[in-house]
């Protein structure tokens, strides 16, 4: 049986009875997945099938009896708990609560070593069954660092049939879900804290924005306000939903890298993007690409790693719009501030038309200008 809550047709007393069972088993106490899997293992049974063994049976396996008890229909915590969840359900047909033997639960989530119990998840529920990369990075991003995100976002959409994930902090995490709803690609926002809850504040229309075009996930019981343990729990999810994980910009100790560890435990791809040595955010992604992470400068070096997620390629276009500037004038922009003057020099080009030229690549997202000069961002 689907244990998809909140599939049509579903009479009020079987969708009580199933988000029952699931919130039985997570309340049981110093029971986690890997010991409710062996003791469904030892009893020849599936993991919702443990709620209809004995007492007698359970004991046997090594179970006490408060464990036992713990799953009672009568427990008032418990009680609680089906009250809020039912409710939510039924505020919406966009909100889910999907178990782990859910045809709807992520494929790829499965497969990991601590995989949540049940998912709330409010949005497209399709998109958890779509091939996934994420994207994480620094809180306190770069602005070169938010440009690339912005870049690869882009061009995940272009050449892609992958959606984006992240975990909708500040930073990276928002300039994956901004690009990607600038693109119209599909984004999963996966929360460290109840569903129904939003933090940072300030993404309120961020939050309510990939709840409508995408999907917002998570583990945690509706409700549940954030504490800096329940973020690791949230990373493992990222990581365990994609096929690769990609760090745009992370500190040597970060929730970053935590989730690169997690996606590297998992068997699954990770991505770094190298920047400037002297950046301090950038020293996780350095330290990563020594130990073997891809480094990636763009789309391509993903698609090297995932070759599946390429789309179909179409047929050239012949117009181009390469001869919109020169090349002699983006080749005397540096990677580092580059003055006016410098650029003027360099190409020995008026002064009215290299401003003008250089407007236009702006325009382009192939330059940046700053209080220092202009700053090339990428290569045609």
């Amino acid at each position: 049986m689907s244990t998809l809550f909140n599939p049509p047709h579903t009479s009020q007393n079987t969708l009580e009875a199933l988000v029952s069972n699931w919130l039985r088993l997570n309340n049981i106490p110093q029971i986690g997945y890997i010991r409710l899997s062996t003791s469904a293992t030892k009893l020849s049974c599936s993991l919702s099938q443990l709620l209809t063994k004995s007492h007698s049976q359970l004991s046997a396996i090594g179970w006490s009896s408060e464990q036992v008890n713990a799953m009672s229909i009568n427990n008032k915590t418990l009680s609680k708990q089906m009250a809020q969840t039912l409710a939510w359900i039924c505020e919406s047909d966009q909100h889910h609560f999907v178990s782990l033997e859910c045809e709807d639960y992520p494929p790829l989530l499965k497969q990991i070593s601590r995989p949540p119990l049940f998912l709330f998840v409010s949005g497209n529920i399709a998109l958890l069954s779509q091939p996934q990369i994420a994207f994480v990075g620094s809180r306190k991003a770069s602005f070169s660092a938010v440009q690339t995100t912005h870049d690869l976002i882009q061009n995940l959409a272009e050449h892609t049939c992958a959606l984006s994930v992240s975990g909708l902090a500040l930073g990276i995490d928002a300039a994956c879900h901004q690009a990607s709803l600038a693109n119209n690609l599909p984004t999963i926002g996966v929360l460290g804290c109840g569903v129904d809850v939003v933090y940072p504040k300030r993404h309120k229309q961020l939050y309510m924005d990939v709840a409508q075009s995408g999907a917002l996930v998570s583990e945690f019981l509706l409700g549940t306000f954030p504490v800096a343990t329940m973020f690791p729990r949230r990373n493992r999810i990222i990581s365990g939903m994609s096929l690769g994980t990609v760090v745009v910009e992370a500190k040597i100790k970060s929730g970053s890298l935590v989730t690169a560890k997690y996606a590297i435990e998992q068997n699954r791809e990770v991505f770094a993007i190298p920047n400037n040595v002297n950046n301090p955010n950038a020293h996780g992604c350095h330290w990563l690409i020594k130990q073997g992470a891809k480094l990636t400068e763009d789309i391509q070096d993903i698609l090297d790693e995932i070759p599946s997620i390429a789309k179909q390629p179409k047929k050239a276009d012949n117009k181009t719009h390469e001869d919109l500037a020169s090349d002699l004038l983006l080749d005397s922009v540096d990677y580092a501030a580059t003055s006016i003057d410098s650029i003027v020099k360099l190409t020995a080009m008026p002064l009215k038309e290299v401003l003008l030229q250089l407007l236009e690549y702006e325009l382009r997202g192939l330059i940046t200008s700053t209080a220092q000069g202009y700053v090339k961002l990428k290569a045609k």
